[in-house]
């Protein structure tokens, strides 16, 4: 597996944070996929990215982190099993494939230690959601994605979401928001593109 090191800037236009994360493992679906998480510092420069996590609370972490190396590390893995839960999940509900009881009972494992944190605050412009808890819990970063995987599995959303279907394993996952539910490409500029010009060779080997 490919690894990017020196790559703090992720992808955030799948349209849910969930797909946000796991995108962050590209070209997942082939057999040479890119990583996107190195270590927990990746981990945490993606949750400040993404805004679950303020700058003062990533700086944080990143100070604990480097205290407590092991639990770090551990916190990662367990970030790692989840991104992959979440792909699976909702990659084999795209290809209408049966969804592996096991990983939502991960998701669901997850979920349960992460709601107890999930409290309303008000403010001057009214009521929002907010997470609270020990500011020592390495696994923080994970709480917003296990909620919005949940949030998004039992949403009408459900069967807009898709997988890029280019034929190199792209695996791009996304909202799609086109008015006619079409959208078969993370972007037409790459993969889209691609597929455009193959088939426009297919037709011209055809022709007379």
């Amino acid at each position: 597996m490919e690894s990017q090191m020196n790559a703090l800037e992720f992808d955030h236009e799948s349209g849910d944070l969930c797909l946000d994360f796991a995108n962050t493992l590209e070209w997942h679906a082939s057999d040479h996929p890119v990583e996107h998480l190195g270590d927990y510092f990746f981990l945490v420069s993606w949750g400040e990215e993404a805004g679950t996590i303020a700058p003062e609370k990533a700086a944080h972490l990143r100070r604990l982190a480097a205290e407590k190396a092991d639990e770090a590390a551990a916190s990662y893995h367990r970030a790692i099993r989840l991104r992959e839960t979440v792909y699976r999940i909702f990659s084999q509900y795209y290809h209408k494939e049966e969804v592996e009881p096991a990983d939502v009972q991960v998701l669901n494992t997850i979920l349960s230690r992460s709601l107890p944190h999930l409290q309303v605050a008000s403010s001057t412009a009214g009521f929002n959601w907010e997470w609270r808890g020990d500011s020592e819990d390495f696994d923080q970063i994970l709480w917003p994605v296990a909620r919005s995987a949940a949030e998004l599995l039992t949403s009408e959303q459900l069967d807009r979401v898709r997988v890029c279907e280019d034929d190199r394993g792209c695996g791009y996952m996304f909202i799609d928001t086109t008015r006619n539910h079409s959208r078969r490409w993370c972007s037409m500029e790459s993969c889209g593109n691609r597929a455009k010009a193959r088939r426009h060779y297919a037709r011209q080997r055809l022709a007379p």
